[in-house]
């Protein structure tokens, strides 16, 4: 029998893909949970899990037809473990600089690890070399006859997100959105400000990461290009001079605009990056009510807190439809809804998201964003500041959400987002006032921002 690394990266890859699939997990939870209970020597074999992991779920789509071209047994009557072991062979062998035969047989050495019958692994093995020879050769669905089946299985995005986006975009813009959407994101951080300005965090990390720069659009981020590693290993993030954080993420709490000495409410703020970034705008004053249904996320929010030196945090688990009756009468200066949504403006950081969502999501979710709003508003003062946030690029998520707010609540009005943005984000407001990035317009994640002043 062949012997494998106490931690094969492959196996473990192959068992979060079998394990998301058959479980619908967070693929997310399920590869936080499996790199943190490995034991990896070599933090390459980390990267090359999450390599693996993220790629094949991106590429799914596309990575499942090229399969269905050259193995006589459907891809759905296949169990799992061999279904996805496939796909893991295949994406190296499309997507990567491993060589096939490396591919080849490092696939079918955990097949035999794990005992399957010499059928199975001569099956594999076929159909894996098989692609690696007429990879060239298959062609995908005519574009001029199906422009949504052929940018569906070219981008692997479900065919109603593709629908919606070309009737939205039209078809060149919405292939450059879903090859964005495949592109692995820059990590970007955020200057703790209360320990160091982005200048002197800059110039320290060109040191070890010279492609380091500042961002284009806030004042307080830095984009860690070619950075290869595990953020957590970074002297400069045990300091806590810095914090993991996307651009437009950033952007929002700027959009909050809250002033040092205000009691603040971050009603869904989970593991607590906008809500440590408020506190470092509040500089460290004042008051932050961070509120969250999950447990565990204030618990991460709190260590972030402690390590970033915030003390102005309060967290309180519960719902936040339910707040008035938690927190009580009107007396917040300003409220941040950072609302759960579909999504589909970070798919380039959670890949599975696509595969998760449906379009009755778009008739459910928004019920419970509106739902939300409309609880939270009686708990701002009057000439108070209440934010809407989301990471969908979905009207009805966005834009919809706030006209009924508006109809339902006449008390509030929209205020320019400029009002409040950095002069650096400006370009990123709309007539309509409204705050909207988009991942391939301006290399962000997809964020909307509304902010709504009460009269």
């Amino acid at each position: 029998m062949p012997k494998l690394p106490r931690k094969n990266p492959r196996a473990m890859a192959l068992k979060v893909l079998i394990r998301w699939e058959t479980k619908r997990a967070l693929l997310d939870e399920v590869l936080s949970e499996v790199l943190d209970r490995s034991a990896f020597l070599d933090p390459r074999d980390q990267g090359l899990v999450t390599e693996l992991i993220n790629g094949v779920v991106r590429h799914l789509s596309y990575l499942d037809y090229l399969l269905s071209r050259v193995s006589k047994k459907p891809l759905e009557k296949m169990d799992p473990e061999v279904r996805n072991a496939l796909r893991l062979g295949a994406y190296q062998i499309l997507f990567t600089r491993i060589p096939v035969h490396v591919a080849v047989a490092e696939t079918i050495k955990i097949l035999k690890r794990k005992r399957r019958g010499e059928w199975i692994v001569g099956f594999v093995n076929a159909v894996l070399r098989e692609l690696a020879r007429r990879k060239d050769e298959i062609s995908l669905p005519p574009r001029e006859m199906d422009p949504v089946d052929y940018l569906a299985i070219r981008y692997s995005y479900p065919r109603w997100l593709v629908e919606r986006w070309l009737a939205r975009f039209g078809e060149e813009e919405t292939e450059a959105l879903l090859k964005a959407g495949n592109e692995r994101p820059v990590l970007v951080v955020r200057a703790n400000t209360l320990r160091v300005t982005r200048e002197q965090l800059l110039l320290y990390l060109k040191a070890e990461i010279p492609g380091a720069a500042p961002c284009k659009y806030s004042p307080d981020g830095i984009i860690l290009h070619g950075f290869q590693g595990r953020i957590t290993g970074l002297k400069a993030f045990k300091v806590g001079w810095l914090q993991v954080q996307d651009e437009a993420s950033q952007l929002v709490s700027y959009l909050v605009g809250p002033r040092p000495g205000e009691r603040v409410l971050d009603a869904c703020a989970g593991v607590g990056g906008k809500t440590t970034h408020l506190a470092q705008i509040m500089r460290n004053t004042g008051r932050i009510y961070a509120m969250d249904v999950f447990p565990w996320r204030l618990e991460r929010l709190k260590e972030n807190a402690k390590r970033l030196g915030v003390t102005n945090i309060e967290v309180i688990t519960g719902d936040a439809t339910k707040a008035i009756e938690t927190l009580g009468g009107n007396f917040f200066d300003r409220i941040l809804v950072d609302a759960p949504c579909t999504g589909t403006g970070v798919i380039r950081r959670h890949p599975d998201i696509k595969w998760a969502r449906t379009p009755e999501d778009l008739t459910r979710v928004p019920e419970k964003q509106l739902a939300l709003l409309k609880s939270l508003a009686p708990l701002l003062k009057r000439g108070g500041v209440m934010v809407y946030a989301t990471c969908s690029l979905e009207p009805e998520e966005n834009e919809e959400v706030i006209a009924k707010f508006l109809k339902e609540m006449p008390g509030f009005e929209v205020e320019d987002a400029r009002k409040a943005l950095p002069e650096t984000a400006h370009e990123l407001v709309g007539e309509d006032g409204f705050m909207r990035t988009y991942p391939h317009r301006h290399g962000l994640d997809g964020f909307f921002g509304a902010r709504l002043r009460k009269k």
